[in-house]
């Protein structure tokens, strides 16, 4: 990582967890994806679940607060996710002239569930372009593969500078 720590919110870390469920037939489940992602251990922004290996780690992960926090996030991610999917095939639409190479049937799942999320991002969600990108970069460098970041940086930059109206500018 650069010399600046790095953030992911929650709610898109669970959407993109979500996303993949979808893609991988699920779409039409949400209590099984709702399920699957709360069984999920709190992630950190490694992307590996809480060290639950001492005593006051596992009282903390079991504090009702941070419970309701992440029940919150939770289903923001999965609100996140519908939006997303529902709007898929626009944002696969969007990235196709900048993928040629990789065509989205080809693209790893999480890959295309990036670009899609952070498309929605800057396309529906008011996100500035930027975060959106940034989020989602980070998210393809951990849940995916050594390149992920540089291919989803790549074509949701493209994607931004085709002439996408930003929401909310």
């Amino acid at each position: 990582m650069s010399g600046r720590a790095r953030t992911i919110r929650s709610d898109r870390r669970y959407a993109l967890l979500a996303l993949y469920q979808f893609d991988s037939g699920l779409a039409g489940d949400l209590d099984a994806v709702r399920a699957a992602l709360e069984s999920v251990d709190e992630l950190g922004d490694d992307g590996e679940g809480a060290d639950l290996s001492t005593a006051a780690a596992r009282l903390e992960a079991r504090d009702p607060e941070r419970i309701v926090e992440r029940r919150a996030a939770v289903e923001a991610g999965l609100s996140l996710a519908s939006m997303v999917w529902e709007f898929r095939n626009d944002a696969d639409k969007a990235v196709r002239p900048f993928t040629a190479e990789w065509p989205v049937h080809r693209q790893p799942v999480i890959d295309r569930n990036a670009l899609r999320l952070g498309w929605y991002g800057f396309t529906h969600a008011g996100d500035p372009v930027a975060v959106a990108i940034d989020e989602c970069v980070e998210l393809a460098k951990t849940f995916s593969t050594e390149k992920s970041g540089a291919f989803v940086n790549a074509v949701l930059d493209r994607v931004a500078k085709s002439g996408v109206p930003e929401q909310g500018a």
